[in-house]
């Protein structure tokens, strides 16, 4: 990885931690049932890539409560990922549908996902 890679990585990082993200206001019962379907998804992300920071963000604006799985402190999720998806690429989200799930992985797929489905 380049070192101005890095450096945006930490940026975005330090950013991610100070800057609040304000989600949309929406009813609790509405907040509820995004509740019970954003916990069928799992984001597995690293805090420096600014791609991750990215969706991770988005998906607290949009109010969801995704399942997020930091690849670089656990080695478990790593391994999931590799698994399960077949690459060791950050952003990935694993969309559970029915019997098998999903692996989204680019950062644009993953936006796009997020937008057609709230």
């Amino acid at each position: 990885m380049s070192i101005t890679r890095q450096v945006k990585g930490l940026a975005a990082d330090f950013l991610d931690r100070i800057v609040p993200v304000k989600p949309l206001a929406r009813s609790a019962d509405e907040q509820y049932r995004l509740d019970r379907a954003s916990r069928r998804m799992h984001l597995y992300f690293c805090r420096t890539c600014s791609s991750s920071i990215e969706v991770r963000r988005y998906c607290e604006k949009l109010g969801l409560r995704v399942v997020e799985k930091d690849v670089v402190r656990v080695n478990a999720y790593r391994n999931e990922l590799v698994h399960g998806g077949g690459a060791p690429r950050v952003p990935c989200l694993r969309v559970e549908d029915g019997d098998h799930g999903r692996w989204l992985y680019s950062r644009d797929a993953i936006l796009e996902y997020l937008k057609r489905r709230f």
